[in-house]
């Protein structure tokens, strides 16, 4: 057995022994991302873009930046952007980034759609809940950007940079929200990630983690 194999096996038993799984909601630190997502409107022209053997059109609408949890994630889509927007992140800041919110919500993301629920004790509106949660398509600049997303899991503390583009890929667009507080179809952020960074819980919250962790 090899070294990384008998590292997991003895983490595997001590927290199985002592429940030491941590949640990661109980970790989150409102502070860092009580501020809204930054956009600036610029006039992009459709620019062709090479992501293997598909060729892309991405008309940039904004520059964008946002720090926020990572709520849910979902990398098993088979649409026509796939090839492209590789990733769906629903993201949390400001008052939903609270472990007394989190404890209490529940999310669902298959298909480009993200969806929330919650018990009768939640101590937001839904309207508050909503504007402080979006799903982002995201669009990796170059191979190390991907390789970063690629890595992304529930409870990171993620920072993302880029643009907010309309995509147009095989003849069909999809066009990236402008508002954090709009809902339902056309409402997700389509981001070209250009610089993301990823601070995962302090300690593992999942036998998911504990993995990436390990090895």
């Amino acid at each position: 057995m090899g070294h990384a194999a008998r590292t997991l096996l003895f983490w595997l038993s001590l927290f199985a022994a002592t429940g030491c799984l941590v949640d990661w909601r109980d970790q989150v630190d409102p502070g860092l991302v009580a501020a809204d997502p930054e956009q600036t409107p610029v006039r992009g022209v459709p620019t062709a873009l090479k992501f293997g053997d598909v060729e892309a059109i991405l008309t940039a609408r904004a520059r964008y930046r946002i720090r926020a949890y990572a709520l849910i994630v979902d990398a098993s889509m088979h649409d026509a952007w796939s090839d492209v927007a590789r990733l769906d992140v629903a993201f949390g800041w400001g008052p939903v980034a609270k472990t007394s919110v989190l404890r209490r919500l529940s999310f669902h993301l298959k298909r480009r759609y993200v969806s929330v629920r919650w018990g009768a004790r939640l101590p937001l509106g839904p309207r508050e809940v909503m504007n402080h949660l979006s799903n982002h398509h995201l669009i990796a600049a170059d191979s190390e950007v991907a390789e970063t997303l690629a890595k992304l899991r529930p409870g990171d503390l993620v920072t993302l940079e880029g643009d907010l583009v309309d995509l147009q890929v095989h003849g069909q667009t999809m066009r990236t929200s402008l508002s954090r507080t709009d809902v339902g179809n056309g409402a997700c952020e389509v981001v070209f990630v250009e610089h993301v960074d990823r601070q995962p819980p302090a300690k593992p919250s999942t036998i998911t983690q504990l993995l990436d962790q390990t090895f």
